[in-house]
């Protein structure tokens, strides 16, 4: 069995995920590896401008140029796994960029799982991203997602902390940034399941698998709070791409207008939001609890966030 593992990082962090999970299926598969590289390659630790002056093109889906990748033609593959991470909840840069290059017909006619490391909100992107496999003729087998479990104020202030300082480790006041190790450790669980499926010819049902152990934890209030997001994001993100290029002086004050309205909806209005949040998912429960199935899913249908 050839397996494909595709990913993107910047700390590590999904790299150690990825290890984790194919540990225990390495000596009975052949697992290749293959980074996602941009010719021009973002900051870590960012700073903050250069951090929001890469939303247009995150959330607008505009790719950047990446390390040609001519290694994946030269073997077929029983199985890939995807891993990557949400920025303003969209598709990372770096795998955007490798969805819409030459390189990814490597995933056309094979089964995909996708692997996703994030803060908090990753519903958007997955929907992105299965737009990108149905368009590319993958078939999409499985999805497990690691997410900062901290409260929201204290998993923005480490990511914060980490983004622009390069501290993962725990302050005197604040955790330690990101995914638990735990969590990463236990990401080890999936790789026999995912083994044993494929032996059986039995894709079509791994995903009720993962679920079982864990793979996917949604809280319906997740659905309100990110389709706010969603509505907003692509206004400021077309506003400034329609000044210019980064850095374009022009666009770097809508850029700024779009953080400072951010960071005020996260420390200052995030206590209202999260009450709305809790009324709206109370009163559309059952509507949520049918939505929040779909989402641990891997099937698509456009638009279920709009």
């Amino acid at each position: 069995m050839n397996i494909l593992v595709i990913y993107f990082t910047q700390s590590g962090q999904l790299k150690d995920i990825l290890d984790n999970l194919v540990k225990d299926i390495k000596d009975e598969a052949i697992i290749d590896f293959a980074e996602i590289k941009l010719e021009k390659p973002f900051p870590f630790p960012w700073t903050a401008t250069s951090f929001f002056d890469a939303m247009p093109e995150c959330v607008l889906q505009i790719p950047s140029p990446i390390i040609p990748m001519p290694e994946l033609a030269s073997k077929q593959y029983d199985l890939i796994i995807f891993g990557y991470q949400p920025w303003f909840l969209s598709p990372s840069n770096p795998a955007n960029s490798f969805l819409k290059s030459e390189w990814a017909k490597v995933l056309k006619g094979k089964p995909v799982i996708t692997v996703i490391g994030s803060r908090n909100m990753w519903l958007n992107a997955q929907e992105k991203v299965k737009e990108d496999f149905e368009r590319l003729g993958a078939t999409h087998v499985g999805n497990i997602v690691l997410e900062d479990k901290h409260p929201n104020m204290v998993s923005t202030l480490t990511i914060i902390r980490w983004l622009f300082k390069g501290q993962k480790k725990a302050s005197k006041r604040l955790p330690d940034a990101g995914v638990s190790d735990a969590d990463i450790a236990a990401t080890q669980q999936y790789g026999l399941p995912i083994l044993n499926h494929f032996k059986e010819n039995n894709l079509a049902s791994l995903q009720a698998t993962l679920l079982q152990k864990g793979a996917i934890n949604l809280r319906p209030g997740l659905i309100v709070l990110e389709k706010r997001g969603v509505s907003q994001f692509p206004k400021w993100a077309k506003r400034a791409r329609g000044k210019g290029e980064p850095g374009n002086p022009e666009r770097m004050k809508v850029i700024k207008t779009f953080q400072r309205l951010l960071m005020t909806a996260i420390f200052v209005l995030s206590p209202i939001t999260n009450l709305v949040a809790k009324i709206q998912t109370a009163l559309k429960m059952k509507q949520l609890m049918k939505e929040v199935a779909y989402f641990k899913g891997v099937q698509f249908e456009p638009g279920k966030l709009k």
